[in-house]
């Protein structure tokens, strides 16, 4: 059985361990709490049932426990630079038992483990079974439509590691990155290489969506308009890029939505 409310109350009692006034971990913390909101909205327009509405949520809350120990350590989001933060939360949660304070029940650890092993990956890894499969779309999609929201409307200081508006606004866009964008593709880490770059593959996340929700959601939120327009980009070139991206992202979108059948 999976007792959301008691998951929460453990998460609170994890939290205590950090300084929740401190701005990345006060994102996280959000953040953890925006991806249940997504989870549960992504699973109920799937119809599934009650245990795996519950289920969806408590991976959500649990999807980047090791984040709060990366940001603890190393004071730094970027994964290839420290630690993969998926990796260290799958060790915190099972290596020491400390999953059962979140959840009692043994039946679900598989699920729970793959979908946070999977969760910031290029791609799912292959040999899950169905529900497994399912339980690390969900959670995929769901951490993309929060972090939408995240780069809409937090502080850039705590969003990108060592760059601020002003950065941003004077960065470039590499070619590379623009041209990924612009064909579609789903921008690797490693190849950012400006502070641009990375908010560029931000919005390209709507690019690795499974269900036809995620993708709603960001839409009637506006989301795309609002990353673009929250920066005066005083790179003429870089302007024109901005606006190539935000027509091909709105396209995409609303012609995944309209054509695409085999998103859910």
């Amino acid at each position: 059985m999976i007792d959301f409310e008691y998951a929460k109350i453990s998460f609170k009692n994890y939290l205590k361990d950090y300084d929740s006034k401190y701005g990345k971990i006060e994102l996280k913390i959000r953040h953890t709490y925006g991806v249940v909101n997504a989870s549960e909205y992504i699973a109920q327009k799937l119809s599934l049932d009650y245990e795996n509405i519950e289920l969806a949520k408590l991976i959500a809350l649990l999807h980047d426990i090791g984040r709060f120990e990366q940001i603890k350590k190393f004071d730094c989001f970027i994964d290839n630079q420290n630690i993969d933060h998926a990796i260290l939360g799958n060790e915190i949660l099972f290596k020491n038992n400390l999953i059962r304070d979140f959840i009692r029940d043994k039946q679900y650890d598989d699920i729970i483990s793959k979908s946070i092993l999977n969760h910031n990956r290029l791609n799912i890894e292959n040999n899950l079974n169905d529900r497994e499969l399912l339980h690390a779309k969900i959670i995929r999609n769901a951490d993309k439509v929060d972090n939408f929201r995240v780069k809409a409307t937090d502080d850039f200081e705590n969003i990108i590691d060592n760059a601020n508006k002003e950065i941003l606004e004077n960065d470039i866009i590499s070619d590379e990155i623009f041209n990924n964008f612009m064909n579609s593709k789903v921008i690797i880490r490693e190849d950012r290489k400006t502070y641009m770059d990375f908010w560029v593959s931000y919005i390209a996340f709507i690019f690795d969506f499974n269900f036809k929700a995620g993708l709603e959601y960001i839409q009637e939120k506006d989301y795309i308009n609002k990353i673009v327009d929250r920066l005066n980009y005083k790179n003429i070139d870089t302007r024109k890029k901005m606006e190539k991206i935000r027509e091909h992202a709105n396209q995409y979108v609303k012609f995944k939505l309209q054509n695409e059948l085999n998103i859910v």
